[in-house]
């Protein structure tokens, strides 16, 4: 966090400061002439903090495009939920919980998700550092408390929990839960304590460190396509008690059950397609499942890729015409590609088996057909699968079920 006191950030998101954020408006953080200009008539405090408030915001309103905040710093910007993840956890507590109720957020930080809270719970945020408090009291609207999220004594429905995950002096990631902020450690202490919670994890957690409390719900949430955040929902929160979750946004789209990645394999290269599942289906194990409903298979155990004789009808699945699979040769790819025609080529893979930046550049041509080459191990050997790209804007919204079969629309 910007070096700053509390009055300092008060002042420069108050009525006084508006002169200064219009100069330093176009001023970069490394253009030293121009800061020095404006050190001559603020001193050096006062513009650090208005440098590092105007790039926040503008960072912010690529995550938060509806409700913005006002008062943010970049690494609360970095670690803030995303709007519309926000959003989506707060409707879930509302469902869960049967309308409004008084949710604690715990390691509030800037107010990411207690703004989405207070717009339709009572919220109240706690947090260690005064400075986030406010943050959170002036972005959210609603009532803080600067302590220990572990030991706050206030009664509430349910809590949301956010650990740092970062070293805000350094941006360095924290590796180990037992080093965010507050540890996991303090999970089951929390889910004792309340009858609903929600702790928000990094999507690569390891199931290992994940808290093994009985009845909690695993989630994985992705967003436009990319792996976001996971979930872990406690309680009364979890209406997938013991199970997995796969959730994809902006759509709404939800699976869950228990993972299973029992007779995937097909052992005869790729069918007529081939297909993508969406990260969070994989990454929470319910891409076998929903595979099967869709009478796909696994070329190769554990590839995380599918075919079958025709795309799938869901959007859990990105899917592509197979045109032709050969050993893996660049020179032999770019010889089939040029003699069919082909303009702009991605390429995509798995386990490192080749280079997609060198390999895009190399392999793209001046056709009209654009293609997306595959480079994988099928087992020892490296194999190129060509393919275009099947457009998925017609594919309607049939996969989203919850464990006993029913639509569910997010």
């Amino acid at each position: 966090m910007q070096n700053s006191s509390l009055e300092t950030w008060k002042w420069i998101t108050g009525p006084d400061a508006a002169e200064l954020l219009s100069a330093a408006s176009g001023v970069d953080a490394g253009d030293v002439q121009s800061i020095s200009r404006l050190r001559k008539r603020w001193n050096a405090d006062l513009v650090g903090t208005a440098l590092e408030l105007l790039s926040a915001r503008r960072r912010a309103v690529m995550k938060f495009p509806l409700h913005p905040p006002t008062a943010c710093d970049q690494p609360g910007v970095e670690q803030a939920t995303p709007e519309c993840i926000a959003d989506y956890k707060a409707r879930r507590i509302h469902d869960a919980l049967s309308g409004p109720a008084h949710v604690l957020d715990l390691a509030c930080g800037i107010g990411g998700d207690a703004m989405a809270l207070a717009r339709s719970h009572h919220a109240t945020a706690v947090d260690l550092d005064p400075i986030r408090c406010w943050m959170t009291e002036t972005n959210a609207g609603c009532s803080t408390v600067q302590g220990d999220a572990t030991r706050i004594e206030i009664q509430a429905d349910a809590f949301h929990l956010d650990p740092g995950r970062r070293d805000e002096r350094t941006g360095r990631r924290l590796r180990s839960p037992a080093s965010w902020q507050p540890p996991l450690s303090c999970v089951e202490a929390l889910a004792d304590r309340f009858q609903g919670g929600l702790v928000k994890l990094g999507p690569g957690i390891p199931f290992e460190d994940v808290p093994d409390i009985e009845g909690a719900e695993l989630e994985f949430v992705s967003l436009g396509g990319r792996l976001s955040q996971s979930h872990l929902w406690l309680g009364t929160l979890a209406t997938a008690p013991g199970h997995r979750r796969a959730t994809m946004l902006p759509l709404g789209l939800t699976e869950s059950g228990p993972p299973d990645y029992s007779d995937l394999r097909h052992d005869a290269g790729f069918d007529s397609v081939l297909c993508v599942p969406d990260p969070a289906l994989e990454r929470s194990g319910l891409h076998g499942p929903v595979s099967r409903r869709f009478g796909l298979q696994e070329p190769v155990a554990g590839l995380g890729l599918f075919t079958g004789d025709a795309p799938p009808s869901s959007p859990w699945f990105t899917s592509f015409h197979v045109e032709a699979t050969m050993p893996w040769r660049a020179d032999r790819v770019a010889h089939w590609l040029r003699q069919h025609d082909t303009g702009h080529v991605e390429i995509k893979t798995r386990d490192r088996a080749a280079d997609p930046d060198q390999l895009q550049s190399r392999l793209s041509g001046s056709g009209s057909i654009p293609r997306s080459v595959f480079v994988l191990r099928m087992g020892r050997p490296v194999v190129a699968v060509i393919t275009r790209r099947v457009d998925n804007s017609t594919v309607s919204i049939e996969s989203n079920r919850e464990p006993d079969g029913d639509p569910v629309l997010g």
